[in-house]
């Protein structure tokens, strides 16, 4: 991706966000420790999310992501929301169908159980966002808590099962998550699930993914109440 630096930066800024672009770890190592790292530039930019946006498609290089390795570890804070609520890097990372650039900020010291400072929600939960379970594996390698839960008590297997993001759903049961956790309003997976099950159509995909979920759980001693 083309980003000039000279948009976005100035100063010390911009000096590092040159060895950014041309991929000079040794300077950008030196640079990163009399830079400030997490003030944004020009379009909100920081350095951090213009080192992700610079490692993508063909320069979704492991030299290049270790650039933003190097500068989380160095300081910058990869839970720092953009502006108007704006997503955090780590956020948003999470809700890309690749883990790649999410394991360059674990590798630099985020954890796996890393909560947004706006809405306090583990970054697990942004996976349910995403097209696969790309992110998700990554977070689970990392030894994230399956547990985790949501502002309404959820877990990130309730909330994977709204967004029918059934493929996340069922690793995450694969992996030893709770087979049948119960929200603060005390509304269980089990209810969850047989409510879709008896709204959708027979036979149909969405059906069929729920009736997979159903026996999954019940292989791990749910008790399905009878209908």
């Amino acid at each position: 991706m083309d980003l000039p630096p000279e948009g976005y930066f100035t100063g010390q800024q911009l000096v590092l966000a040159k060895a950014i672009r041309d991929g000079n770890i040794g300077d950008i190592k030196r640079l990163a420790k009399e830079t400030d790292l997490n003030s944004s530039g020009e379009h909100d930019m920081t350095l951090l999310f213009y080192a992700l946006a610079t490692s993508t498609h063909d320069n979704a290089t492991p030299e290049r992501l270790q650039i933003a390795t190097e500068l989380v570890k160095a300081g910058a804070d990869p839970l720092q929301p953009r502006p108007n609520g704006g997503a955090s890097p780590a956020e948003w990372m999470a809700k890309l169908d690749n883990g790649i650039w999410l394991k360059a900020l674990l590798d630099g010291g985020l954890s796996p159980d890393a909560r947004g400072k706006v809405d306090e929600l583990p970054i697990i939960f942004q996976t349910s966002k995403a097209r696969n379970s790309e992110t998700l594996k990554v977070l689970v390698a990392h030894g994230a808590n399956l547990e985790a839960r949501d502002i309404l008590g959820q877990t990130v297997v309730m909330d994977a099962f709204r967004y029918s993001s059934f493929d996340n759903v069922k690793y995450l049961l694969n992996n030893g998550a709770n087979p049948n956790p119960i929200n603060k309003k005390g509304v269980s997976l089990v209810e969850m699930v047989s409510k879709e099950i008896k709204s959708s159509k027979e036979g149909g995909e969405y059906n069929d993914e729920c009736l997979t979920i159903k026996k999954m759980m019940i292989e791990r001693g749910v008790k399905w109440p009878r209908s």
